[in-house]
Order: C-alpha cells, then sequence, then structure tokens
C-alpha cells in the first residue's frame, strides 16, 4: 500500500484571490499540484490568511497570462480575475476556443447568469438570501446570523469535484470544460432537507432549534456541569436509549410508537429525557451512550477545536500552537498496489469530446440518509452511472416523517439521478449478485459505520484485495474511530454550534444538515480524486472520508478571533428586512426591500433580503439558475434542489427522478462511445 500526492504533475494558473478561489487553490497546492497566482496578491490578515497563501509559487504579472495558460492544466478565476482575463480577449468562450484542454473553475457569488451575478455578496447575506437565516434558531425566538462558512466552503469543494473530474474526463478524451459554480448556488443544495415544508404545505419550514425535523428525540439537554447533544435515528436507537434511560415502557407508549409520533410529541419526550440527562456529568453520560451506540457529544468552542486531539489525528491542525491544515486525510487516497488484477469498470473507455467527465463510470452506492446518497447524486450529475444497493427493507431515508407517497422525502431530494434495488447481503445468492456488480464498478461508495463494513464483508481491506476500484468509507470521525455519528454531534464537535449561537449564548445548529452536505462533498472530491490516481496507476485505491473534517475546515477562518465576530444590520423596510453585512450605514433609500437591497449593491455594500424559504424557491436568481426543481414522484408534487455543476459546454441539466421504487440489480447496457464498435 503506498500514498502520494494525487495531482504531482499538475499546473494550476491562479487568477483570483477572493477567499473561496484561494481555498480551492489550497486544496489544489496541498494535493501536489504547482499554483502559480497572476495579479496582485492581498496582504495575510491573520493566521488563517496566512495559512491560505502558502504553498504558492512566486506571484506572475497579467502581462504574462497568456504565456502562463499555455502550459497549464486548470486555471482558478474569482469574478475580479475573469474580468481581467476577458479585457485580454479571453472570457469564457475564449478560454475554450484558445485553451480546449485547459480546465477552468470560475468561482463568484451569484455565477455567470441571472439578475444578480454582479451584485455584492458576503457568507451573511448569501445565507439570508438562501432562506438559512429565517430558518435559525428557536421556534418564535430571534433571528440568528451565521458566519460559519457554508457557501464558500461547499463552492471550494465543488471547485475540486470539477477540477478533478475534468482531469480525468480530458484524460478519456472529452477535452476542457469551463464550470461556473456560484457560492449562492452550491449553499442552496444545503436546503434540501427544509424544502418538504414548501413543498407539501406551501409554507416556510418552522425553526426547531437544536431539534431535527423527521427524527427524535434530537436536541441539547442538561447536565450538572454542561449540556450534551442526544441524537437517535429509527427504532433501534430509540429502544436502546429508553433502557439506557431506566424508561423501557415508552417504547409502547403511543406518544412516542414511531418516528413520525415521536416528532409529534417532542416536547413531552423532552422533558422526559431531560429529567433523566440533568442527573449525570457531561462526560458521563456522553460516554453512556456512545457505549450504546447512541451519538453523542458536549458542545466544543472554535478554540477547543483547534487545540484537539481529534483535529491533531485528522491532520487538520499542523503543529501544537494549532495552525490550520487542509482536510487531506480525507482527499489523499491510499493506493493498493498488491497483486495482478485486469481492469475492471468503465474509467478507461474514451469518451467522446464535451462529454460528462465521468460518463458510464459505474457507481455501487451502499449507504442511507444524505451524506453517503448526497455524494452519489453529485458524482450522478457528472455522467456516473450510479447504482443504489439498499437492504430488502429499503434505505433508511424511505421510512422517515414527511412522506411523498409512502417514501420519506429526503430519500427523494438524495437520490435524484440514480436507480437502486434490493439486496440482503447475508443471502448467498443476493450476495452473488453484488459481487457481481463490484466486479464491474469503478467506484464502491458507503456511508455505513465500520463494524457494519466489516460484518457485510465490504470493508476496504475486503474488497481492494479482489477488486481494483476506488473504495470511498465516509463516517463521522475516520474508520480507525469505529464509532457512530450524525451531522448534528459533528456540528457540536467541530465547533460550528458554538460559532452560530455564539450571539445569543446558547449553541445553535444550522437548520440544515450542513455537515452531512460538506461531508457529502468532501466524498465527492475524494472519490474523483482518487478515480484520477486508480485511472494513472491502474491500481485500486481507499479513501477514508470523515464528516468531521468537513465540518472543522468550515471553521478554521474563525480559530484566531480574538473578539466575536459583528453582528450584521437589520434594516425593516416597507414590506420585510435587509440584513447589511457590514459597518458602514446604508444609503438613505426606504421604500419597499428591493429598493433598500439594490440602493446598497449601487454602492457597493453588500445586502439581502431577509427571506424565507417560500421567497427563496421564487427569486428570479434562483428560477434563472433552476437551482429549485419541481418534479412528480409517487403522484405528488415535490421541490429538489437544481444541479449547480455548471458546464458552459453542457449546462445544468435538471436531475432526474429519484429511484424510488425501482428494483434494478444491474447495470446500465453499455452506450456506444465514438470510435468504438
Amino acid at each position: 500500500m503506498t500514498t502520494a500526492q494525487p495531482l504531482n504533475g499538475i499546473t494550476v494558473i491562479a487568477a483570483g484571490h477572493d477567499t473561496t478561489a484561494a481555498l480551492l487553490v489550497k486544496l489544489l497546492v496541498d494535493l501536489g499540484a504547482r499554483a502559480i497566482p497572476v495579479g496582485e496578491r492581498p496582504p495575510p490578515t491573520g493566521g488563517f490568511e496566512r495559512w491560505l497563501r502558502t504553498g504558492l509559487a512566486p506571484s506572475a504579472g497579467w502581462d504574462e497570462a497568456d504565456r502562463l495558460l499555455d502550459g497549464a492544466d486548470v486555471l482558478v478565476c474569482d469574478a475580479r480575475g475573469g474580468d481581467h482575463l476577458a479585457t485580454r480577449g479571453l472570457d469564457p468562450r475564449g478560454l475554450l476556443d484558445a485553451y480546449p484542454e485547459l480546465v477552468t473553475v470560475r468561482l463568484s457569488a451569484f455565477g455567470l447568469t441571472g439578475p444578480l451575478r454582479d451584485a455584492p455578496a458576503t457568507e451573511r447575506t448569501l445565507q439570508s438570501l438562501a432562506g438559512l437565516t429565517a430558518a435559525t434558531g428557536a421556534e418564535g425566538g430571534p433571528t440568528v446570523t451565521s458566519t460559519v462558512g457554508l457557501a464558500s466552503r461547499t463552492a471550494a469543494l465543488s471547485g475540486l469535484i470539477a477540477v478533478t473530474a475534468q482531469l480525468i474526463g480530458r484524460t478519456r478524451g472529452a477535452g476542457g470544460d469551463y464550470w461556473d459554480i456560484a457560492e449562492f448556488d452550491s449553499l442552496l443544495t444545503h436546503v434540501g432537507t427544509i424544502l418538504p415544508s414548501v413543498a407539501l404545505a406551501g409554507r416556510p419550514p418552522r425553526r426547531t432549534g437544536n431539534r431535527h425535523g423527521m427524527a427524535a428525540p434530537w436536541n441539547i439537554y442538561p447536565c450538572r456541569d454542561a449540556p450534551v447533544v442526544v441524537c437517535t435515528m429509527g427504532e433501534t436507537m430509540w429502544r436502546r436509549l429508553a433502557t439506557l434511560a431506566g424508561r423501557p415502557e415508552l417504547v409502547d407508549d403511543p406518544r412516542f410508537t414511531d418516528t413520525a409520533a415521536r416528532v409529534r410529541h417532542a416536547d413531552e419526550l423532552d422533558a422526559v429525557l431531560g429529567e433523566w440527562t440533568a442527573g449525570h456529568q457531561a462526560d458521563t453520560l456522553v460516554a453512556l451512550l456512545r457505549a450504546k451506540g447512541i451519538p453523542s457529544a458536549r458542545i466544543a468552542t472554535a478554540d477547543d477545536v483547534r487545540r484537539s486531539t481529534a483535529a491533531r489525528r485528522r491532520g487538520l491542525t499542523t503543529d501544537p500552537l494549532g495552525e490550520p491544515g487542509s482536510p487531506l486525510r480525507s482527499l489523499v487516497p491510499t493506493v493498493h498496489t498488491t497483486g495482478s488484477r485486469p481492469r475492471q469498470g468503465r474509467l478507461w473507455e474514451p469518451i467522446p469530446r464535451g462529454s460528462p467527465p465521468l460518463r458510464g463510470v459505474r457507481l455501487l452506492e451502499v449507504g442511507s440518509y444524505t451524506a453517503g446518497p448526497h455524494a452519489g447524486r453529485l458524482l450522478a450529475q457528472l455522467g456516473a452511472d450510479v447504482l443504489k444497493v439498499e437492504p430488502p427493507q429499503g434505505e433508511g431515508s424511505r421510512h422517515l416523517a414527511q412522506r411523498v407517497g409512502s417514501v420519506g422525502y429526503l430519500y427523494v431530494v438524495n437520490n435524484a439521478g440514480k436507480r437502486s434495488c434490493r439486496l440482503d447481503l447475508g443471502d448467498p445468492g443476493d450476495r452473488s449478485t453484488f459481487d457481481g456488480l463490484i466486479a464491474d464498478s469503478d467506484i464502491l461508495l458507503t456511508n455505513l459505520a465500520a463494524d457494519t463494513l466489516a460484518a457485510g464483508g465490504i470493508a476496504p481491506e475486503q474488497i481492494l484485495p479482489r477488486h481494483a476500484v476506488v473504495h470511498c468509507a465516509v463516517t463521522g470521525h475516520g474508520l480507525a474511530a469505529a464509532d457512530r455519528s450524525v451531522d448534528t454531534v459533528i456540528q457540536a464537535e467541530s465547533g460550528v454550534m458554538h460559532l452560530v449561537g455564539g450571539a445569543t449564548g446558547t449553541p445553535q445548529r444550522t437548520p440544515v444538515s450542513s455537515a452531512d452536505v460538506l461531508g457529502a462533498y468532501l466524498a465527492a472530491a475524494a472519490a474523483t480524486v482518487a478515480s484520477y490516481v486508480r485511472l494513472r496507476t491502474g491500481a485500486g485505491a481507499a479513501a477514508d472520508v470523515a464528516l468531521f473534517d468537513a465540518a472543522v475546515w468550515a471553521t478554521q477562518d474563525r480559530w484566531f478571533d480574538d473578539v466575536p465576530a459583528g453582528a450584521p444590520q437589520l434594516v425593516e423596510a416597507e414590506d420585510g428586512t435587509v440584513i447589511a453585512d457590514t459597518d458602514r450605514p446604508l444609503p438613505e433609500a426606504g421604500g419597499p426591500v428591493s429598493v433598500v437591497v439594490e440602493a446598497a449593491a449601487a454602492a457597493g455594500l453588500p445586502a439581502a433580503p431577509l427571506h424565507d424559504l417560500t421567497q427563496v424557491v421564487r427569486h428570479p436568481q434562483v428560477r434563472a439558475r433552476r437551482m429549485v426543481v419541481e418534479q412528480t414522484c409517487a403522484g405528488t408534487t415535490v421541490l429538489i434542489t437544481g444541479n449547480h455543476l455548471r458546464s458552459l459546454l453542457r449546462g445544468a441539466p435538471a436531475p432526474a427522478l429519484a429511484p424510488v421504487d425501482r428494483d434494478e440489480p444491474g447495470w446500465l447496457a453499455p452506450t456506444t462511445i465514438e470510435g468504438q464498435g
């Protein structure tokens, strides 16, 4: 087994230095690429900024851009860098024509199209416009704004997915491409879990504080010394918790008989559990719960995380002082070179120029809920043939509250563009079918716990000696941790909850499964990085992806803050509220929200309406970019998030329907490839 920098030999031109573009370039550099900045770089403003700009080659002037692009593999630009290139005749179409093998990623707030394409924005204004701010906080409580970098990190990981996938596509014959990645679009991919109330009831999601809209019990509970997060999902976990709390009779209580009932009666359930937790020390309770496989955690501050053993173990801090580090433990695969095995799957087959870069690549998905399935959906959007293998009773999210027909809404959101089948891996016949699928796969994607993988015979050490595939395993803290974790626990441990709730003094989760979604992006990036390594070496590879890595990476810019971030201005207009993320006063505009926002934009000040999700889905920018898509599933009209991986060659086609009731235990018939019989 060997591990090396996957992008050795790749040259990147960095024609943009805003935070999101710099994050993408930093990831590429840390993966082994050589990056040459073009234009003047801003001076570092702190520890995070210093780290962000390390590892780059000396800067070059704009007059050298043409020469540098002749020898480059990748161009990363922000909106300002794109404008500089356009003045040299290298607008997006000009770049595609002049450098047909170049992989270009443009990262900006709103992308190249739509009415907001030139508007200024910050993380806070983007979250306000996307409906996240209106959904954050306790029911009936005040507006809670967040500085956690969900938009910037999701867009940067989207850029990494686009770059590595297109490097694969270029090797297969697809050529280069120009990817238009918008932070706002990337942020909207997080809202799938709160779309059901809009689609099914026509109203915005209610604020739930630290509860979960589809599972219970799930909340912060008091202990003698500090609060803890406790989360349960499904009946088995609930029975264990009730028994551990000394209240086994609750399992048969009609109020708590299934997930939907527990969600309806969350107040009563939380009161009962709170009485029990209040008698324990926090660390003692967390240990008891984890021993029973129930996800639980104390809530860490950003400084706690920076100094933690967990962050050092995962390489997220690079020295005892807590300097930041990239999530390379998740992104750099372990290459398995033992044995001589024939190539399998379709990764090496040539594809026509301009094709989706993962066209025909066969991905076998074994997982549930969000992190693994969302990663599989992202790769399907890039052309992969994704076959989802579910247990006989169906994947877990099929059974959650908020139903589309008989299927949980979350299943529909996270599984668009796939096919599915049901196999019992303990049955010899089904196992034989599954082994045949693996033997013809390129990628095996899982998000099951380490012991579950081993029991099912699908752990990396069980698969890779027999199959030269990419094995991408998504867990809470990496396979070696052998734990069970969920999104809210990861938010608690990573500093996210502390940062979101900092202004209120109460730790607060994001209203969406942000750790799961960021983890899905990290997993999709890891799968494409590992596939690029496999394409170059012919060897199988294992990617060990941790949700913890993705969530911590989203908090690192706050590790060195001496004081909390200042609160944004809340400006009341005639028909709503405007959030302005600036210390400067807004121009005196008066009138409706649209007038106040336009006046701020004209003055170069970032401002956005405080939108709820019913307003977001109708917004002209969202419609122009097709970032919320209406579909009909099981006779019900649903809304799902659109495809934000926007190629200038192919656009962003709407995702296909989720495989609600399919049972197809086989791959798609091979499509005819140009130049082949």
